[in-house]
Formats: C-alpha cells, sequence, structure tokens
C-alpha cells in the first residue's frame, strides 16, 4: 500500500513540472515574438540605409567637383571632315593641393553632327593613369565643325542636376575640322543689304555684302562660288522660295551644290562719338541649304561694329567684316 502511495505522489510531481514548464513556454512567447518583430523591422531600417545610399554617392561627387580641376594639357591642330585628327586631347586632374588625381573617371563630349544652328554631341570615357593624365583621340569626323570638346569628372548616374554640375565645371578646348569641299564646287551667294530705314538696298548692282563674301570664299580656295540675286525670298527669310530660286536660275545645271544667302541689317543709325568718328552697328545672319534636298546646313547669327573718321568707309568695313565672319561659318559648315 505504502509503494502505491510514493507512486502517485511521484507520478503527480512529474505532473506538476510538465505544467509548470508549459506555463513557462507560454509566458515566454510573447517575448520571444516581440524578439522577432523587432528582427522584422529591422529589414525595412536596412533597407532604407541602402536606398540612402545613392545620395551619399550624390554628396561625394558633389564634393569631388569642388576638389578636382582638370585642364587641358594639349590639343590637335585642326583636321578636315573625313581626315583624323594629327594626335589627341591631352588632360590632366589635379586635386586642389596639387597631387594627381589617379584612377579618375571622366567624360570626353565632343561634337558629331550639325543641323541647321543645333549641334548634337557624343561622349567618350576615359581614365586617368596614376599622375592624372589621360588622353582622348577622336573618331574620324563626319561633319565640319568649329565647336568645343568638354572634359569633366564622370557623374555617378545619369541625375541631370550632377550632369549640369559637372559640364558647368568642365575644361574646354578648341574643336575645329574644316570643310572638305574641293575648289570647283559650285556655290551660289546671295546677301542682302539694308538701309538705315530697313528696306532693301536694291538697284545699280547693290551687293555689297555678297561680293565680299564671294571674295572671302575665293581667298579660301572655294573658287567656285558665284553671286546670285534671291533678295525678295531672302528678306522672307524662306528656304524654299530660296532654293525654288536657285533651280529656276540653274535650269538642270548639276554643277551647283549649294546656296548661300544671308541679310546685313542697321542694328541702329549711325551715329558719332565724342572723337568724331562715325560708328556702325551690324547685325547679319548667314544661311547655307543644299539644292538638291533644300536641307538647311547652316543658320547663324552674327554682330559688328566698326568706327572709322569716315562714314562711308565704316560702312564698307562693317561689310567687310561680317563678309568675314560669314565666311569663316561656311568654312566650318559645308562639306560633301
Amino acid at each position: 500500500m505504502k509503494k502505491i502511495f510514493a507512486l502517485l505522489l511521484a507520478l503527480c510531481a512529474i505532473f506538476f513540472v510538465a505544467c509548470e514548464s508549459t506555463k513557462l513556454e507560454s509566458e515566454l512567447e510573447p517575448d520571444q515574438a516581440e524578439r522577432t518583430a523587432v528582427s522584422e523591422s529591422s529589414g525595412p531600417a536596412k533597407k532604407e540605409s541602402q536606398s540612402s545610399a545613392p545620395l551619399s554617392s550624390k554628396a561625394q561627387f558633389k564634393k569631388l567637383l569642388q576638389d578636382v580641376k582638370i585642364t587641358v594639357v594639349s590639343s590637335p591642330k585642326e583636321t578636315v571632315k573625313g581626315k583624323e585628327f594629327s594626335s589627341p586631347y591631352k588632360i590632366q586632374a589635379l586635386n586642389s593641393a596639387g597631387a594627381p588625381c589617379a584612377e579618375l573617371k571622366v567624360t570626353a563630349e565632343y561634337p558629331i553632327a550639325k543641323n541647321g544652328g543645333d549641334v548634337s554631341y557624343e561622349k567618350a570615357d576615359l581614365l586617368t593613369d596614376k599622375n592624372g593624365f589621360a588622353e582622348f583621340l577622336p573618331p574620324l569626323p563626319a561633319v565640319a565643325i568649329s565647336d568645343k570638346v568638354l572634359f569633366y569628372p564622370a557623374p555617378p548616374s545619369s541625375d541631370p542636376e550632377l550632369v549640369r554640375l559637372a559640364s558647368a565645371a568642365a575644361a574646354e578646348a578648341s574643336w575645329k575640322v574644316r570643310t572638305n569641299l574641293n575648289s570647283r564646287t559650285g556655290i551660289l551667294v546671295s546677301i542682302v543689304d539694308y538701309r538705315q530705314d530697313g528696306k532693301v538696298n536694291i538697284g545699280n548692282g547693290a551687293q555689297p555684302s555678297a561680293q565680299a563674301l564671294t571674295s572671302n570664299l575665293w581667298r579660301a580656295n572655294l573658287m567656285g562660288a558665284q553671286n546670285a540675286d534671291f533678295h525678295n525670298s531672302i528678306d522672307a527669310d524662306d528656304p524654299v522660295r530660296i532654293r525654288n530660286d536657285a533651280l529656276k536660275q540653274l535650269n538642270g545645271n548639276s554643277l551647283f551644290k549649294f546656296v548661300v544667302y544671308g541679310r546685313v541689317k542697321y542694328a541702329g543709325p549711325v551715329s558719332q562719338d565724342k572723337d568724331g568718328y562715325y560708328v556702325v552697328n551690324f547685325n547679319g545672319d548667314v544661311g547655307a541649304l543644299s539644292i538638291a534636298s533644300g536641307d538647311v546646313l547652316v543658320k547663324a547669327t552674327k554682330s559688328v561694329t566698326v568706327k572709322d573718321k569716315s562714314e562711308w568707309k565704316a560702312i564698307s568695313t562693317a561689310q567687310q567684316e561680317m563678309a568675314k565672319l560669314f565666311c569663316e561659318e561656311l568654312l566650318y559648315s559645308l562639306y560633301n
């Protein structure tokens, strides 16, 4: 009997311990759940930290722009459309203390096309060496153009703000690709001069600016340039009419490839300064189109100011100066 009673007491003890153990586990579950919730909540916090990484990179790049200076060490001479540059552009990147920036990613931005007055650009990636130097040899130039090539630290992303800041801090160098037209290429030249009252100056062979431009083109070895008169269509600044006028005049002559046209106007009345010099201000615009296609290849505006003791000489010199500017524009715009 005593043995049975002892056995019952042992069983009760085991049952009591089991119940207490279950109770303890039940009491621990909320705390464990809380720890699990905390662990899960740390996930988004980690993601938030990761998403702030680009902001950190953005801030670092802005700091980099303040500390790095890129200079153009050397540039190639001008070339001709379809002919490679004779040498590369060479740049160097230094920090504010004058130490070289090694393995710095640099963007070279250069012109590749021109449509009227709009220029398109391409980019190339460079990497500086241990002394901060890098070289850029452009691809074969496909258009004649006078412009700039830019060098700036490569932004870490296409963020417009970073691209704008990088471009603003760029080092620049001249980019000159001259026309490849041969000396016999036919070019019709029609430049309209205006009087001080704003009306077209016509009659008595009054085409001084056209004659001046043709003379400049001849001196540039474009001997196929020839004067023409399309003053009404040019006054209207209508390329379609100008092309039609040219086609009518040529009557099937395929030797002429381009029409060069423009206007030269007084920016204000001729005046005299305190020393008695006559002051002439001209505004001008020049365009060129392909006779075959009608495409406008260039459209540019220029301005000149000339002073002289003689009013007539001041006007004549201003026309000559404008013609030089027009010619320079054309030499870096027209090409085969």
